[in-house]
């Protein structure tokens, strides 16, 4: 198609700012009893550090990138985060424990080694006296990126931070600090330049006064990674740091980034690691014999400085002054002192940090892009990063099925396809996740009503349709040339790190992908087309080498001035709306035959990261910009109403710092808006006048993409997997001036099996599970407001059927009289009766039925499921009522009849009943029996007393015998129903259970046992009748004549 400059319309757009209007509340609190719940997957994500504790092997702190501080207490088999409700970033850039006191641990924020894409900075540094239960901030916020923390070996309050500084600006808040007071006050005791900062210190642990360090120039542009330059270089200091002197004697003259290692075996031999200028291969490893006074290079094997930026890390061993690591894509070791290199068999790849036991030096801890792994066998084999929900997401999709299955990239992984719940199971296992289209950075785009070929690209614009069903791929990349190692400006097609991509909404054969103009193709890739123009500034000063001075970084994530979200209107056909990475928007009205340059006027150069348009109107468009690759950290959101004529401003309430990257509409609720940032989540009421936190319970990470399916609102972090929040509907029906008693109209459910910790109300679940995704809840959710409750005062809540008949009546106050006992009933629950929101989940089943107390028997006592039907929901409190209904839904893939629910339902019913009466008044004549034997023993042993006491005796037995063919009072645990005959009402329980079923059918055999049972149960029920209505009746006048009284 051929494009005419003329036809670019281009305005002056005015850009105006909205009126903030100021709310208070806090909504993290009004809404506390949400819970978003982790989904996973339950794989790692990178790690730039960790740590073991010397002394002690079993346990280990992982830094990672977005996700926090984590802690094993066994090796690695669970990981628990033990930084949520501390920290206030994410990405952890160093972890240490001191050697003299292993309570205490520093730990320095925001990542070391700092991609383009996926790079959260920290701030500062925080402590732990307590072995990492709490923690306090300890200063240095402006740091941003800290790379290595060194203490003390006997002097816990002696600590070392190596500061990188800031990625993408100027700062001069780096370098090398320390503090002799445990952290309080800080000395920054080695400043180059406010471009260089420390990549590596490293301490004589011999000689703790000595130290190493590793002086870094650096910085990224948008387009570029900045790594060396004059303020790179060695140091060493022999007083603690009170003075320094360059070490670079046999050095390259041209430095980029260093590491350096001294050896705890002998301290005279240190290692450094060189980036320089790889054209004339002056980079590899150098060792010196002399404490740094010399070097002489080892080994220029490329793999030990390739992608210098990223890695640059080495290790000498504590025991063996010639053994060394150097960590890069593939970790690799020299038991020669670097001359010769072999294969570490990690559990990733992409190495960032290691830690070796100096009491044991097999004994190690690994840090990669996939989390960390412990070894006990000098890195033999490792431990599993499949423990670990602290991936890394990029954009989100989802489909139509059901459960319905969320598509996203993981960095540094594959991409995936996992399901927002996992059925007839406690949580999300691996069996309800597996890799979709593309790579790590994979935009996935398909047919969400039938999502069999899924589309997904990767860096560089390859880009390939998966077949689900045959597990094999096409690909059909738009211009498949090879752009590794070029110049952005000499590129057909300059592609984004995620390059967008999305399926026609109109015609699921049409696919649209973003380069730097917007490819179209109606075949699944065997034909593409130009649809536009260039749609971004095309600053060819920005389109150069993408990584100076030393190492080129030419895979991608340095492309600039390309296309880096597409949105296609739901609205109207034929009107799409592109962002790009340097800051400009258009939008085409006629399907591609023309396009306006509709960027908000005065909008400065940024990201385009998101946009989002409209459900309720055809001109209304958001934007979410970033700047952060500008070092600029203030949110920037936007609104049009007119097709991008005019934009208001409209992201007050959301602080610096928690820059955006992503809004989403609410499409139920007009002006309801959801906003994800590098901090979290902000909701707004007003169509985005003003913001307010709504993190919940979600940890503090960066937010990279949200997602409204179904009701829920669905998260991708960065460095904490996948999260979603359920029960939008309450947002939805939220009103703030509204704070009177009210029940909530809940969402239907339908029939499912399976479980869930958001089954029960808790405020202390955290939304995680140590092992496994959450699912959601399994009933029907209740949210209700209450008014301060008085005390004692019961607040009820009454379950009703279509035919107005009880199904369930749950109190606010506990049973005083239950308890709990081995093959019993389990309590009934509880109703949440906290002043404000209030959460309930009805498991939709029927009342638990009673048991016979310290009887064992083996079955459960739970009422049946209700079965599909509209059901009333009637709460009462302070004399006022109030009332809802939702209905329970039929599975479609059952093949249960109304019919057949119905039979189930009156069976289920009546048994149920039965088994309440049986029971009750097992219980009722175990207690009488157990009031007159007491009352016969009482008894004087005149003559007068003998008729009435040999009568007592022989209703004693009788009812004791009764009682025996009831119930089995041997059974007090679980094998003694092995040992022990099972008595009546075991076997009628057993019927019941076995007649209910997750799809219900009730069997001629039911049916038939039922009989043979109830006909039974008349046999012994009369015996009981007899004994309530005739004997004890009768024997109560013989005890009152004789001046006793009646037994009970």
């Amino acid at each position: 198609m051929r494009f005419l400059p003329f036809l670019l319309l281009i305005f002056s757009f005015q850009l105006t700012n909205a009126q903030p209007k100021k709310d208070s509340t806090d909504y993290n609190t009004v809404f506390k009893s949400m819970k978003w719940r982790n989904i996973g997957p339950f794989r790692g994500g990178r790690s730039n550090c960790a740590t073991g504790i010397k002394g002690n092997p079993i346990v280990y702190y992982m830094g990672t990138t977005g996700g926090g501080l984590w802690k094993t207490t066994d090796m690695g088999i669970t990981w628990t985060n033990i930084s949520d409700g501390f920290f206030q970033t994410g990405s952890v850039g160093a972890v240490a424990v001191a050697e003299s006191d292993v309570n205490v641990i520093y730990v320095g924020m925001g990542e070391h080694a700092v991609r383009g894409v996926m790079t959260s900075h920290g701030d500062g540094v925080y402590k732990s006296t307590d072995a990492g239960k709490t923690w306090k901030r300890m200063g240095l916020e402006q740091t941003q990126h800290i790379a290595r923390i060194q203490i003390d070996p006997r002097n816990p309050d002696i600590v070392y931070v190596a500061a990188q500084g800031a990625l993408y600006g100027n700062n001069k808040e780096r370098g090398i600090y320390k503090s002799i007071d445990g952290g309080k006050t800080w000395k920054n005791i080695l400043f180059v330049n406010e471009m260089t900062g420390c990549t590596e210190l490293s301490m004589d642990m011999n000689n703790p006064r000595i130290l190493y360090a590793a002086m870094w120039e650096h910085g990224r542009r948008p387009w570029q990674v900045i790594s060396g330059g004059p303020g790179s270089g060695l140091y060493k200091s022999t007083d603690a740091g009170e003075h320094w002197e360059k070490i670079n004697e046999g050095l390259p003259k041209e430095l980029g980034k260093m590491a350096i290692s001294v050896s705890r075996a002998n301290s005279d031999k240190v290692y450094a690691l060189v980036e320089s200028d790889t054209q004339k291969e002056q980079g590899g490893l150098f060792v010196s014999s002399d404490a740094g006074a010399s070097w002489s290079m080892v080994s220029k094997d490329h793999r030990l400085v390739q992608r210098a930026w990223y890695y640059i890390e080495v290790f000498a061993d504590p025991k063996n002054e010639d053994l060394v690591y150097v960590l890069s894509a593939p970790a690799l070791k020299s038991s020669d002192g670097g001359k010769t290199w072999s294969l570490i068999d990690g559990v990733h790849g992409d190495y960032h940090d290691l830690w070796i036991n100096p009491d044991n030096a097999a004994n190690m801890i690994l840090s990669d892009d996939g989390g960390s792994a412990i070894s006990f066998n000098g890195g033999l084999s490792w431990s599993t990063q499949s423990n670990m929900p602290t991936g890394q997401f990029y954009r989100l999709n989802t489909d139509n099925q059901f459960p319905y299955r969320i598509y996203s990239g993981q960095q540094d992984n594959t991409s995936i396809s996992i399901a927002s719940r996992e059925i007839g199971s406690g949580g999300i296992t691996p069996r309800s996740w597996r890799y979709s289209a593309g790579g790590e950075s994979a935009f996935l785009a398909f047919d969400p009503n039938d999502p069999r070929y899924v589309a997904g690209g990767s860096y560089l614009g390859t880009i390939e349709f998966l077949d689900t069903k045959t597990n094999a791929a096409t690909n059909v990349m738009a211009a498949p040339i090879q752009y590794l190692g070029r110049d952005a400006k000499d590129m057909k097609y300059r592609y984004t790190w995620n390059a967008p991509l999305i399926c026609s909404k109109y015609d699921p054969r049409v696919y649209y992908h973003g380069a730097q103009v917007l490819l179209r193709t109606d075949d699944m890739g065997k034909h593409w087309t130009e649809v536009s123009p260039d749609l971004t500034r095309n600053d060819k000063t920005k389109q150069g080498k993408m990584g100076v001075p030393y190492t080129n970084e030419a895979v991608g994530a340095e492309n600039y001035g390309t296309l880096a979200y597409i949105a296609e209107s739901a609205l109207e056909q034929g009107v799409i709306w592109t962002g790009s990475d340097d800051g400009l928007v258009y939008i085409t009205r006629d399907n591609c035959k023309t396009w306006t340059n509709v960027t908000p006027a005065g909008l400065p150069e940024c990201q385009i990261n998101a946009i989002e348009l409209s459900s309720f109107d055809k001109g209304t468009a958001y934007i979410a910009t970033t700047r952060y690759k500008f070092n600029d950290k203030a949110p920037g959101l936007y609104k049009t109403s007119d097709y991008g004529k005019t934009w208001a401003k409209i992201d007050t309430g959301i602080p610096v710092g928690a820059f955006t990257r992503v809004l989403r509409e609410d499409p139920v609720r007009k002006d309801l808006l959801y906003a994800g940032t590098e901090t979290g989540v902000y909701i707004s009421w007003n169509g985005g006048k003003e913001w307010s936190p709504f993190r919940l319970n979600l940890p503090v990470t960066p937010v990279q993409d949200l997602k409204v399916k179904d009701g829920n609102l669905i998260a991708a972090t960065s460095g904490r997997a996948i999260w979603i929040l359920d029960d939008l509907s309450v947002l939805r029906q939220y009103n703030k001036a509204d704070s009177s008693f009210r029940l909530y109209q809940p969402v239907d459910a339908m029939l499912l099996t399976g479980s869930s910790e958001l089954d029960v109300s808790d405020d202390s679940f955290t939304g995680s599970n140590p092992f496994r995704g959450v699912n959601p809840a399994t009933g029907i959710v209740l949210y209700y407001q209450l008014p301060e409750v008085k005390a004692g005062e019961a607040i009820t809540l009454e379950v009703l059927d279509a035919s107005n008949k009880t199904v369930r009546v749950i109190s606010s106050v506990k049973d005083s009289t239950y308890r709990q006992y081995d093959g019993g009933p389990g309590p009934e629950p509880v109703l949440p009766a906290k002043k404000g929101l209030n959460r309930f989940v009805w498991n939709l089943r029927h009342a638990t039925t009673p048991g016979v107390p310290d009887v064992y028997i083996e079955s459960s006592y739970a009422g049946h499921k209700a079965i599909p039907g509209t059901y009333r929901f009637v709460l009462k409190a302070g004399g006022k009522t109030v009332e809802t209904s939702a209905k329970i839904l039929a599975n479609p893939d059952y093949r249960t009849t109304a019919e057949d629910y119905s039979a189930y339902n009156a069976i289920m019913s009546e048994m149920e009943a039965n088994v309440t009466e049986m029971h009750k008044r097992i219980n009722a004549l175990h207690t009488t029996r157990i009031n007159l034997e007491k009352l016969l023993a009482s008894l004087p042993a005149t003559a007068n007393y003998d008729a009435v006491r040999k009568e007592a005796t022989a209703l004693i037995a009788r009812m004791k015998t009764w009682d025996e063919e009831m119930v089995q009072r041997k059974a007090k645990a679980y094998d003694d129903v092995d040992n022990f005959d099972n008595k009546f009402t075991a076997n009628y329980l057993f019927l019941i259970n076995q007649t209910e079923s997750d799809i219900p059918q009730v069997n001629q055999p039911s049916r038939d046992r039922k009989a043979e049972l109830d006909a039974q149960w008349n046999k012994l029920k009369a015996q009981v009748d007899t004994f309530t209505t005739v004997d004890i009746p009768g024997l109560n006048r013989k005890l009152w004549e004789l001046g006793v009284g009646a037994v009970r």
